[in-house]
């Protein structure tokens, strides 16, 4: 990592700060070592390596955002399959400033393994469908789902309101058969749920037509989207507010901002207790992004006044405290 004097010298485009403690719920680290860290046969893409060195000098230099001593919740690239040892060697450099997300084959994966996982940082296990092209069935879901509880929930747990997160990126047509399935799993109450990326929303495939005054409740999906991040009779299922280019490549061009409003603005102020923020950095597979807009559209979304700022802390920190189990001030 960069040392504690840069952290001080933090660069902001941001109309103002963000919250102090500020966490981002989903980034990416890829070691330039690929005979230390290999990519696995079927990667659908040869990456650019980007290291945590690299992430400091995003948080506080290059990005605009100003993150002086940025906490970081890892997440597995799908490139480097089921092994996890790139991503364990940031979160052990990070310490408490970093937890991770990995990924595994429930039916391989041992309790020994997943209790070491969790004392190097890892606190959820990730299910990422849309980057490898996979589709998925009810019938496929609900037992792929209840092995990975049956798997995690045998895990040697702390004490206190402790859980694994089950970390899903699925396409938003999904939302209707993921809304069916979870309160069919059994030790569902065990373990949190999280949705990737506006829960998979592309507007080119969900709705192409879609304008900024029009109800976003018509995008078929989006319904059972807020009913899952809403519904407290459900399982814990938290949403991750983040990578908007893959929800419009377009954005942030005013007319893709002006898109995306009524989408974030209705999340956010419906979920305020369940959505996170993220910057999707380095963003794998898209080049020259500018990650302030979006960060200014989130203000937007919260709103002004005593509401506004609240909604910013649950946004920015508080929800993904709990969530990824981060200590406060740290």
């Amino acid at each position: 990592m960069a040392s504690r004097n840069n952290d001080s010298q933090a660069m902001t485009r941001l109309s103002r700060p963000l919250p102090e403690g500020t966490i981002d719920s989903h980034m990416h680290i890829i070691p330039p070592d690929f005979k230390r860290f290999p990519l696995q046969a079927a990667a659908q893409y040869k990456p650019i390596p980007h290291t945590l060195a690299d992430a400091q000098a995003f948080y506080t230099q290059t990005s605009g955002l100003g993150i002086p001593r940025p906490r970081m919740v890892l997440t597995q690239v799908s490139i480097y399959g089921n092994d996890n040892s790139a991503l364990l060697s940031g979160t052990a450099d990070l310490e408490e400033r970093g937890r991770g997300v990995i990924q595994c084959d429930p039916a391989q994966v041992t309790i020994e393994q997943l209790d070491a996982w969790w004392q190097q940082g890892a606190r959820g296990v990730r299910i990422n469908l849309v980057s490898v092209g996979q589709s998925i069935t009810e019938d496929e879901l609900l037992p792929l789902l209840q092995a990975y509880i049956d798997k995690i929930s045998q895990s040697k747990m702390p004490g206190g309101d402790k859980r694994w997160v089950i970390e899903m990126f699925l396409p938003l047509k999904s939302m209707p058969m993921l809304l069916n399935v979870l309160p069919k799993l059994n030790g569902r109450e065990k373990v949190r749920f999280c949705l990737d990326h506006f829960g998979g929303l592309k507007f080119k495939d969900d709705a192409p037509s879609f304008g900024p005054n029009d109800d976003p409740y018509l995008i078929p999906g989006f319904k059972e989207l807020v009913q899952l991040i809403t519904d407290r009779s459900l399982p814990e299922v938290y949403l991750k507010i983040s990578a908007q280019y893959r929800v419009d490549p377009e954005y942030p061009s005013q007319d893709a901002r002006r898109r995306l409003d009524p989408v974030g603005k209705e999340l956010v102020q419906r979920a305020e207790d369940r959505v996170t923020w993220a910057s999707d950095w380095p963003h794998t597979r898209f080049e020259n992004i500018d990650s302030v807009p979006f960060v200014e559209s989130c203000y937007s979304w919260c709103g002004e006044g005593a509401d506004g700022d609240a909604r910013k802390e649950k946004l920015f920190r508080l929800n993904s405290e709990r969530l990824w189990d981060m200590a406060q001030n740290v």
